[in-house]
């Protein structure tokens, strides 16, 4: 059981309330962290309260004495990030609270703000002494990670400056999601699988990530960055290369991102279909005549030698006409030797959300007859839906153990980056219908 200051830096925002706080609680109710300090930054925040009480309606049943910690535990500062007074400030406020709490100066720094305050922030932290404490410092940084590659390449240039590459967690959410987070391990440790799963066998793979809502008021963030910035570059990227990588030394650390990064480096675009759902127009905060896309269907070759002539589909989009985040890998037809062939692939097919699970879809005869009859054999996770995390509980105690197996590394991002920067910045946007499947 571990004890730790944590410090969100953009602390009012919806990441917090539904995401954050409630992970740290689950965390303190399952006995990982037996202390802790909860400091919120934000430019106007001066009381923690009100967040807090926002965060309640998303724990659930509460375990009250894990609920009071986290109550009698946090604080608020308001900073101006370009402000170094400022950080002295939050410099003081640590330090009186670490005693307090009779907590050692493990520091856990989550970066909740935009992109554009990542460099800055980082810089100041060490200027003013911030992550030198008896104890360790590790700084999380959510998604997205710059808006380009010049500007991703500048923020990691800047950030490893004065921060080890170990110390550093660039974190994506999905890599949290159980079933995500199992890829490898449904891979690696499946010997009826692993041979099944590259060229010779396999026909496509398609990675769904749909969404039935829109962009509920983030106009500010969302017409800056589209769905291919938003989703592809981060979520869709890192499904195409856990699906696509070769066999790590270890399913751990550095062996997982080694693999990772090399199915990146090979990963083209080869063809896109762009669309804005009808009505984004009237969004709040969305500029007049936007050409932002809210859908993306991309193809993508992985030109390695297991992967080379299949084709990686990510679909992604909102204001669709279901909700579903998957990967189906559709297999090649086998070859014919009865009178009714089959006309559909097996598929085998990873679901990541709703439903939680994995299937293969095989063909057997049909009783009594010569015909055959598809069959899917079906694993739900909701078996285990008692133990199983949210993602962000799961990632939070990857960082507290210094686990970095599921987190982006510097490299992967340049890398992801790279491929989206070569997507023409002219394509026609197709506007389709709300509740559709998205432009043809």
């Amino acid at each position: 059981m571990e004890q730790v200051t944590f410090i969100i830096l953009g602390v009012t925002g919806d990441l917090t309330k539904r995401k954050l706080i409630p992970a740290i609680y689950q965390l303190i109710k399952n006995k990982k962290i037996k202390n802790l300090a909860f400091v919120g930054i934000s430019r106007s925040a001066t009381s923690i309260e009100p967040i807090i009480a926002a965060a309640e309606k998303f724990i659930g049943q509460k375990d009250e004495q894990s609920w009071k910690l986290i109550k009698q535990s946090s604080y608020a500062l308001a900073m101006n990030f370009d402000n170094q007074e400022d950080y002295q400030k939050l410099a003081l406020l640590l330090k009186t609270i670490e005693q307090k709490h009779e907590l050692p100066g493990n520091r856990i720094f989550y970066f909740a703000t935009l992109p554009e305050h990542f460099s800055t922030i980082t810089t100041s932290l060490s200027k003013n002494g911030l992550t030198t404490t008896n104890g360790w410092s590790r700084l999380v940084y959510e998604k997205p990670f710059g808006w380009d590659l010049a500007s991703a390449k500048n923020i990691n240039k800047k950030i490893l400056n004065v921060f080890d590459e170990k110390d550093i967690y660039r974190i994506d959410h999905y890599l949290g999601k159980e079933l995500v987070s199992g890829i490898a391990f449904l891979r690696f440790t499946n010997r009826i699988l692993e041979p099944l799963l590259n060229n010779k066998h396999v026909d496509s793979v398609e990675i769904t990530m749909t969404e039935k809502i829109g962009i509920e008021g983030r106009g500010n963030y969302y017409d800056k960055y589209g769905v291919i910035k938003d989703i592809i570059q981060n979520h869709g990227f890192q499904l195409l290369a856990l699906t696509a990588m070769e066999a790590p030394l270890k399913l751990a650390g550095g062996h997982i991102r080694d693999q990772k990064a090399r199915v990146l480096k090979k990963t083209r675009l080869a063809e896109i279909t762009l669309g804005q759902y009808k009505g984004y127009l009237n969004e709040p905060n969305v500029a007049p005549g936007s050409r932002t896309p809210t859908y993306a269907r991309a193809r993508f070759e992985v030109n390695t030698k297991a992967w080379k002539g299949v084709p990686f589909i990510i679909t992604a989009g909102k204001n669709l006409a279901a909700k579903e985040t998957s990967i189906t890998i559709n297999f090649k037809l086998a070859e014919c030797r009865i009178q009714s062939c089959p006309t559909e692939p097996n598929t085998f097919k990873i679901r990541i959300q709703p439903d939680e699970g994995v299937s293969l879809n095989i063909y057997t005869k049909k009783p009594g007859t010569q015909e055959i009859s598809p069959v899917e054999m079906n694993f739900s996770q909701g078996r285990f839906e008692a133990n199983t995390p949210e993602a962000y509980g799961t990632l939070i105690e990857d960082v507290i153990r210094a686990d970095q197996s599921f987190f982006v590394r510097e490299d992967e991002i340049e890398l992801s980056w790279k491929i989206i920067d070569n997507i023409p910045s002219d394509l026609p946007v197709v506007i389709y219908a709300q509740g559709s499947k998205g432009p043809p």
